[in-house]
């Protein structure tokens, strides 16, 4: 059954309570010093059923001493019950409770003018009239206006009509990633424990549900739920409820703290907000202001930091951030009224964009467009801020919190326009595409600067991208462009897959090439030093390094470090070959050899053994152990595995 929280508010004296009572039968005022002196001073809570569902009233403290209270019962209605004397009219706490449902959000309900029986029929045109005039800047300007009596009875069988019609016309509800209950009550019941009320928002709650009292973060377990002091088996977003909490004691939860659906809505000193300046207050709102914020059913100060600007003044908005001494527990969306430390008054409203907000920048242009985007309400366009702001990659979670929705739910809303980068990121398909022509764009040109190397050491490639492009994306696209076969990683690195150096070749560079390639031919085990042949090349070409790299890259020679001396060997492949099938011949297996053994039968020298030895156990040709090595196995004579050393 469709439910709707309804906040009863109005001037002190109005007929608040007697009217609830009228039309529930339940007496609102249950506090002896309320009874006493005839006026609210708490919460009262009473609710009604109707053919279109229940409605729950919550009658909030009409009296200015008690605004944080009205506050903290309006948090979570859906609409508004606006009592007004018809004897009085609009008096000054009205309007403030007004203001107060505006900044709320609270843009549906009905308007009671109570007393009727007290002022002439006659005068009841006029009343009305001013009345209109009154709510015409506020959320209730076009809402029914009934006039009624709580003694008599007169027109509440209109009001209760219009009461059934609100039920019907009331909004959806924010959906949220779990359930979100801020207390406005905290009790202890014999035989159960704490027991906490508020009204819920977000997502169903049942027995047995795992939550966290936030923002201490203290786990606890639902135990059992009530509404209307009946068990339920689940209670849905929008109804009053009261839960019996486990784990938990009554010390350790106060009103003002939310109980919560656990690891959904991050507690934070920090949020980001769009706060409107009321235009009736007194003066500006200034930049680095301390006031006291009215957020769900706690009551805390904060200093207002202006993104841009040093004040807003009445009537206008803009983007800034809360700072508090503690923690608080918001959700985006969630709205709240600001109100002044000294002399007490409301200065206006503040809609939270980002819950759990880094620490705001002056004149941060990108991060004011990601606000904007969100408050908007788009997901893909606050995806693309938040792209645009880090390189192309969007986190998961910061997007999740910012929409008031889950990550799961954020991936179903972007389709297939966002794909997944890695655990918690993703990447739009035209942000992947850039990236990816990026990587082919820098790779053409370092092919076009070095045309003789077969390839470039990642990094290299990365550095110029690195920046305008998220090292993530850049990975990502890297990946891609392999498992596409567009750019291939060779030992020297990545390059384009079309690449081929030799291809590119003069014929001066392609005489020196092969000269290198019979110098170290000639030299079998002793070859000859690598600086000596660039610095040859050099002479003729220009391009030793190159050259030589690219005999290596070409699998027609094999570089080789000799780590005792910290310099590169260069070997032809072939001579490492018949070193290969000399100790093979040497040392069958299972003979074992030491390094001096090995260094007599190829006629070498310890410079060049060491790191020749080493090849080949990498190569799988020889196995060592401690001094010793021998053969492989499947060395043994008549196998072929040195052929391919």
């Amino acid at each position: 059954m469709k439910s709707c929280a309804v906040a009863v508010i109005g001037h002190v004296d109005h007929g608040k309570t007697s009217l609830v009572r009228a039309l529930t039968g339940i007496e609102t005022d249950r506090l002896k010093e309320e009874k006493e002196r005839g006026m609210s001073i708490a919460l009262g809570f009473a609710h009604r059923g109707y053919p279109s569902g229940i409605v729950d009233f919550i009658d909030v403290p009409g009296h200015e001493d008690f605004v944080r209270t009205m506050v903290a019962g309006a948090t979570g209605a859906s609409a508004a019950l606006l009592v007004v004397s018809a004897v009085e009219g609009i008096a000054r706490q009205t309007i403030e409770h007004l203001e107060i449902a505006t900044l709320l959000g609270i843009t549906r309900g009905v308007v009671a003018v109570t007393k009727a029986d007290l002022l002439a029929r006659s005068a009841w045109s006029n009343r009305e009239m001013s009345i209109r005039a009154a709510i015409d800047a506020t959320g209730l300007r076009e809402q029914p206006i009934v006039f009624c009596s709580s003694a008599t009875g007169e027109g509440l069988d209109l009001l209760d009509r219009q009461l059934d019609d609100l039920l019907c016309r009331s909004p959806e509800l924010t959906r949220l990633p779990g359930f979100f209950l801020p207390v406005d009550r905290v009790f202890s019941s014999a035989g159960m424990g704490t027991v906490v009320t508020g009204t819920l928002l977000g997502a169903r709650l049942e027995p047995g549900s795992k939550a966290v009292v936030a923002p201490i973060g203290r786990s606890v377990i639902v135990r059992s739920l009530q509404t209307h002091g009946v068990d339920r088996a689940y209670v849905e977003p929008g109804s009053r409820a009261a839960v019996n909490l486990r784990n938990v004691s009554r010390d350790d939860v106060r009103p003002g703290d939310v109980i919560c659906a656990p690891g959904c809505f991050p507690s934070s000193a920090q949020i980001d907000v769009r706060l409107a300046v009321s235009p009736g207050a007194d003066r500006a709102l200034k930049h680095l202001e301390d006031v006291r914020v009215l957020q769900g059913a706690r009551s805390t100060t904060a200093t207002v930091r202006l993104v841009c600007g040093n004040r807003i003044e009445p009537g206008e908005s803009d983007y800034a951030q809360l700072r508090f001494a503690a923690p608080v527990t918001a959700f985006a969306g969630q709205r709240a009224v600001l109100r002044r430390l000294s002399p007490a008054g409301t200065i206006g409203g503040a809609v939270v964009i980002d819950p759990a907000a880094s620490p705001a920048r002056r004149n941060d242009h990108q991060r004011i467009t990601i606000l904007a985007a969100a408050l908007g309400g788009d997901p893909q366009e606050t995806a693309d801020a938040l792209g645009r702001r880090s390189g192309g990659v969007v986190r998961l979670a910061e997007l999740a919190r910012l929409c008031s929705r889950s990550a799961d739910h954020m991936r179903e809303v972007l389709g297939t326009a966002y794909l997944d980068l890695g655990p918690g990121e993703i990447a739009s398909r035209l942000a992947i595409a850039a990236a990816k022509q990026a990587c082919l764009d820098q790779l053409a040109s370092l092919h076009r600067n070095f045309p003789l190397r077969s390839g470039f050491p990642e990094a290299r490639v990365r550095q110029p991208l690195v920046g305008p492009i998220s090292l993530v994306l850049v990975n990502h696209a890297e990946r891609l462009l392999i498992e596409e076969g567009h750019v291939v990683r060779r030992r020297e690195g990545i390059a384009l897959t079309a690449h081929d150096p030799l291809a590119g070749l003069s014929h001066a560079q392609r005489s020196r090439l092969d000269a290198i390639e019979q110098s170290l031919l000639q030299g079998g085990l002793k070859p000859p030093d690598p600086d000596d042949l660039r610095a040859e090349a050099d002479a003729d070409t220009g391009t030793g390094h190159d050259l030589v790299e690219l005999l290596v890259a070409s699998g027609r020679a094999v570089s080789l470090m000799n780590h005792a001396l910290r310099q590169l060997l260069v070997f032809h492949v072939d001579a490492l070959g018949e070193a290969g099938r000399d100790l093979r011949a040497a040392f069958p297996f299972p003979a074992q050899f030491r390094t001096g053994e090995a260094r007599e039968v190829l006629k070498t020298t310890r410079k060049y053994i060491v790191p020749v030895l080493e090849h080949l156990d990498t190569q799988g040709l020889t196995v060592r152990r401690g001094d010793l090595r021998h053969l492989a196995q499947d060395a043994r004579p008549g196998s072929n595995s040195c052929d391919d050393v």
